[in-house]
């Protein structure tokens, strides 16, 4: 729950994950949830699912919106092993799972399998978190079962899945500047932004329905401008996180954990500047900022 005065968010009611309820009162506050909760709580309208191309004029813009997500993953490790426990298939049976992974190996041997494109990422919002990660970990079984059959991966077992998913996409919001390909295709020496506060170099990267018509690698970065962070007709709230200011095409590349670190960092100076000059988070100096 929200409660605001006029444009301006005066506190919010969150509940902790054993239900505790608590109350935060803050002069400003920054949107990190990831789908942009607190954003929607306070009314700040919010874009979901790949834009027409009438709506930002984008190459890959398909003619008319849908709700279609960029897919959701759910990373496992697995362990060398002298004598590897075999997974066994789910029951009931799994008829289709992701016949793909990204590997990286950790130091001491063991690998973090990525999935990539595990669940539909409209599940997310259709079927919620806990089922989603339910039929994700049912998948992952099901590709590990399938795996150890390779020679490969015949040395390894089952050690873990990720705590979390991996949520690509879910709501964005409509913020004082919207990211969008055009932005990501001209890079950093051609976009006229006074205010870049992050650099993002990731090309536009699609899992599972719509991958084949977004798909392109960048020749250079590209800059993503501060007001990208705040919300439309915002005064002292700030978002950060793959829920900020970006078309579904932007939002493909940026969406990294690598570049949402550099918009927190971006969001968390501009707050505090904000608080220290008693302006709105849109009226603060850009340039110290940056």
């Amino acid at each position: 729950d929200v409660k605001t005065d006029g444009r301006r968010i005066v506190a919010i009611r969150a509940s902790a994950d054993g239900g505790a309820e608590y109350n935060i009162r803050a002069r400003v506050f920054i949107d990190s949830t990831g789908g942009a909760h607190l954003c929607r709580a306070a009314g700040h309208e919010t874009m979901l699912g790949p834009d027409g191309k009438d709506r930002f004029g984008e190459r890959f813009a398909p003619d008319t919106p849908s709700t279609t997500l960029n897919a959701i993953s759910l990373c496992y490790r697995v362990r060398r092993s002298d004598n590897p426990r075999r997974q066994p298939a789910p029951d009931p049976p799994v008829k289709k799972w992701p016949r793909s992974a990204h590997v990286t190996g950790l130091p001491g041997g063991d690998l973090i399998l990525n999935p990539l494109a595990t669940v539909p990422g409209r599940e997310l919002i259709d079927l919620g978190y806990d089922q989603c990660m339910r039929k994700a970990k049912r998948l992952v079984q099901a590709q590990w079962h399938w795996l150890q059959e390779n020679p490969t991966f015949a040395p390894y077992e089952f050690h873990s899945f990720a705590p979390m998913l991996g949520i690509r996409e879910s709501y964005r919001v409509v913020s004082e500047y919207v990211l969008t390909q055009q932005d990501l295709e001209a890079g950093l020496e051609r976009q006229n932004h006074p205010d870049i506060v992050a650099v993002a170099d990731h090309s536009m990267d699609v899992h599972g329905q719509g991958s084949r018509r977004v798909h392109g690698q960048l020749t250079a970065p590209y800059g993503i401008p501060y007001r990208c962070l705040i919300p439309k007709d915002s005064t002292n709230l700030l978002v950060a996180c793959r829920g900020a200011g970006f078309s579904q095409i932007a939002a493909s590349s940026c969406r990294l954990s690598r570049t949402v670190i550099q918009l927190g960092h971006a969001a968390g100076t501009a707050a505090a500047m904000a608080v220290e000059s008693d302006v709105p988070v849109g009226k603060i100096d850009v340039a110290k900022l940056r």
